[in-house]
């Protein structure tokens, strides 16, 4: 009788007939909450009064239940299902194969099966579609409220998406600002140049108006003198005649302006353009308790309140991965970890495993971890390390090798003895640190670095970058160590065949 009472609505006191569930919490049938609002011209709960502004949605959990109810009350007033087979009432349930049994049923074809009373599975059943009732009803008030996890991820989305497009457009303005001073240097530069040889054009013309007119005054004077002076004196006077006009070197250096000027400017960018070899991933863990920097080059640790904390961290301490996994090849990169006597770096397995405890490799993780004077590998035992000298910047090396010294035929034809490497050294004197051996090859490895010390972050060092133009050589060029290689080929041969001719 409860569980009908349960089931029942509160204004018609019958058995639900398609119920629906307001933003309140409570439910009706849909023709009498219509039928009340269209009467009342109001849209309040008539249990609790509180005002209902979304429209009511369709709660199948309760309908559900609901049919359950009236197809066991239909059942107990026609005395119970009987099994088809032996035309016995049923009223085992077996566990095993998941069906409805009578007793002659378990006897012959579920003897060995789990079994237990029909009205007992029943009413364990029903106990669960009570919870699963009870859990959709909360998450559908949660969702309408905003209150639920999807509506807290859409808040944080939209978080996200604000903060990074003030770091795009920052980053962007930089760019700006660059190209805005280093056009203002190159016009200025060129009128520079405009400047300077506008005035020796204008020296010059000063100095060629006195010239010519000394010249012009002392031609009209040679045309007077006797004939045979002037023949004497013709080459001369002639010479003196000249005038040196101003050359090409006069004229603005417009290659020198124009001349690949986007490579040129592309290539000072580097200044300010750094490559950094791992970003690392702000989504990886808690923003309450690490601070990553615009960049995603820095992290330190912090405690802070967020006005929208990540609510779907992959970790729950402050492990902060990298944002790309490398499955093969070699890889390196270095990690500043500055004067912090508190720190953990190292590679992972990244989205393989989430939150586990503890970082050693059998759950995935290879590292360091720096505990005040104390170095310690990751692993079960925590072994201690030896270092003489504190480094500033640690360098990861991911590299691949072989176990034994089968050759290079073994290495390629048998993978099960290939494995991966990773070392860490000291980046200013490359003097070795640690290494972990025998490092599986079938999962990605994620860079990844754990900041315990608030005042000294951990950064990534960015890498050297090389703008190399190709150079387009001949074919002697290209391959002249092959030719070297055929033309002594070809003079040992010689030398054979000499050898045999003589004997």
């Amino acid at each position: 009788m409860a569980l009908e009472i349960d089931l029942s609505c509160p204004v018609c006191t019958e058995l639900f007939r398609d119920p629906v569930l307001l933003s309140c919490g409570h439910s009706f049938c849909r023709r009498c909450i219509n039928d009340l609002w269209t009467s009342s011209r109001s849209r309040n709960c008539s249990v609790c009064r509180q005002l209902s502004p979304q429209p009511p949605v369709s709660n199948l959990s309760l309908r559900n239940a609901c049919d359950s109810y009236l197809r066991e009350q239909n059942t107990k007033k026609d005395g119970g299902r009987k099994c088809q087979m032996h035309r016995e009432m049923i009223d085992l349930f077996c566990q095993t194969d998941g069906k409805a049994i009578c007793a002659k049923c378990k006897r012959d074809e579920h003897e060995w099966h789990v079994t237990l009373p029909l009205q007992q599975t029943v009413r364990q059943h029903k106990g669960k579609l009570k919870e699963a009732l009870h859990s959709a009803e909360k998450t559908l008030l949660s969702l309408q409220n905003g209150t639920s996890r999807n509506s807290k991820i859409a808040r944080y989305i939209k978080s996200q998406t604000e903060t990074t497009e003030r770091s795009i457009r920052m980053e962007f303005e930089k760019l700006h600002q660059f190209l805005r001073k280093e056009e203002e240097r190159r016009i200025a530069a060129l009128n520079e140049e405009e400047k300077e040889k506008g005035v020796e054009m204008e020296r010059g013309i000063r100095e060629g108006i006195l010239s010519l007119s000394d010249i012009v005054r002392e031609l009209e004077e040679r045309i007077e003198d006797d004939d045979i002076t002037l023949l004497e004196n013709y080459d001369e006077i002639m010479n003196r005649a000249k005038y040196t006009l101003p050359d090409a070197e006069a004229l603005i250096d417009v290659p020198k302006h124009l001349g690949n000027l986007k490579y040129k400017v592309w290539e000072k960018m580097k200044d300010i353009c750094p490559y950094y070899p791992v970003i690392l991933n702000p989504n990886t863990a808690p923003a309450d308790v690490v601070s990553v920097s615009d960049d995603l080059t820095s992290v330190s640790s912090c405690f802070r309140q967020q006005d929208e904390p990540n609510p779907v961290p992959l970790h729950r301490n402050r492990v902060v991965l990298g944002s790309v996994g490398y499955a093969d090849g070699v890889h390196t990169w270095d990690i500043e970890v500055g004067k912090s006597r508190h720190w953990t770096l190292g590679v992972c397995l990244g989205l393989v495993k989430r939150n586990v405890e503890p970082l050693t490799p059998v759950n995935g993780f290879w590292g360091l971890r720096r505990d005040g004077d104390s170095y310690r590998y990751l692993t079960t035992g925590m072994s201690r390390l030896n270092v003489k000298r504190n480094p500033e910047i640690v360098r990861v090396k991911i590299e691949y090798y072989h176990e034994d010294n089968d050759g290079v035929f073994f290495m390629i034809f048998r993978k099960q003895k290939c494995w991966r490497k990773v070392r860490f050294s000291d980046a200013r004197s490359d003097s070795y640190l640690a290494e972990f051996s025998r490092v599986p090859l079938e999962n990605e490895l994620f860079p990844f670095v754990i900041p315990e010390d608030q005042s000294v972050p951990l950064r990534v060092v960015p890498a050297k970058v090389i703008l190399k133009v190709e150079q387009k050589l001949s074919f002697m060029d290209t391959h002249k160590v092959l030719i070297l290689i055929c033309s002594v080929f070809v003079v040992v041969i010689a030398m054979i065949m000499s050898w045999k001719i003589q004997h």
